[in-house]
């Protein structure tokens, strides 16, 4: 299987049967530059606890190499682990485009992120699979208006309940300003 490491320095896109192989052998970028770039990622509260683990994932890409999701397929056994890795690949890993697919179009891949301290001698196990109900909620990354701009763009990654709360609040927002100022009744 080919593996195709991407910048952000200690994940590894395998197929699901060899996250263990990768595990074990360490295949990747565990140098101390990896384990520092991850270590600026690692959950302050997991850090704290000496929580590690290999967090499974699979991650959708738009042709341009974007992330638009993410999900949590195989836990660490940690919470915090699990739930930082969706956040962490949905805004800060970069993956080449496709020039063969349209803009419209999806792609999918599945990842390992191998949580691991640089002290730590601890050989990771493999990842537990997760029944559909029990994983993270799922990141979903959009394009929203940048502020203060009328043509540019950013990207922006929240779980749906994160994006309703979001809307609901804007929503909220909104009716404020016309209950105050788009009254007609005179009061």
């Amino acid at each position: 299987m080919v593996i195709r490491s991407i910048v952000l320095a200690g994940v590894l896109f395998v197929a699901a049967p060899a996250m263990t192989q990768a595990i074990e052998t360490g295949t990747g970028h565990n140098t101390a530059n990896s384990f520092d770039t991850l270590l600026k990622f690692y959950p302050p509260r997991a850090l704290a606890a000496h929580e590690e683990g290999a967090v499974g994932f699979t991650v959708t890409l738009d042709g341009k190499g974007e992330v638009t999701g993410c999900q949590v397929t195989h836990s660490s056994g940690h919470p915090l682990l699990d739930q930082e890795t969706c956040a962490l690949i949905a805004l800060h890993a970069q993956f080449k485009p496709d020039p063969g697919m349209s803009s419209s179009q999806v792609r999918t891949s599945e990842g390992l992120i191998a949580w691991k301290l640089p002290a730590s001698g601890t050989t990771l196990a493999a990842p537990k699979a997760l029944a559909q109900g029990s994983a993270p909620e799922k990141v979903v990354c959009k394009k929203t208006m940048k502020t203060g701009s009328l043509a540019s763009f950013e990207r922006t990654c929240m779980t749906p309940s994160e994006w309703a709360k979001q809307s609901d609040e804007q929503k909220a927002d909104w009716e404020d300003i016309q209950g105050k100022k788009g009254s007609t009744s005179g009061n």
